[in-house]
């Protein structure tokens, strides 16, 4: 139907990282076939569509659990961290609104490209490329 939305370009997408845990520890809480799942520097790197095995893993796993997600259309990127099922949030909207309790950096990393590379997620695994004005 040439009148819906591409979910490519529309979909805020996620990765998330599972910190200190294998993709066989991983894979032993859930999996699903949305998504990909693969060792990275930090532990697991999950990519596609995990929807709530990322609070399964959060509750499953020592962790912490990163949880990014980004919109490509709206620019929102945010970092929910999940440490068992506490929680707080990066969150590059401005207000204290996040949803949860701010933090003001992932690893000591401040901005969404930082925060990628300390996290070990590639930036083409959420479509993320920096917005640069001329």
């Amino acid at each position: 139907m040439a009148d819906e939305p591409r979910p490519s370009t529309t979909a805020t997408r996620t990765a998330c990282v599972i910190a200190g845990a294998t993709p066989e520890q991983v894979a032993e809480v859930g999996v699903n076939e949305r998504i990909a799942v693969r060792a990275n520097a930090l532990g697991t790197l999950v990519t596609g569509r995990p929807g709530d095995l990322v609070i399964d893993y959060a509750e499953a796993l020592p962790g912490p659990v990163y949880d990014v997600m980004y919109n490509a259309q709206t620019g929102w990127f945010s970092v929910t961290v999940f440490q068992g099922l506490n929680a707080t949030r990066w969150d590059n909207r401005p207000g204290d609104a996040a949803g949860y309790p701010r933090v003001d950096s992932i690893l000591g990393a401040s901005t969404p490209m930082a925060i990628l590379a300390v996290l070990d997620i590639p930036p083409d695994a959420l479509g993320y490329s920096e917005r640069r004005l001329l």
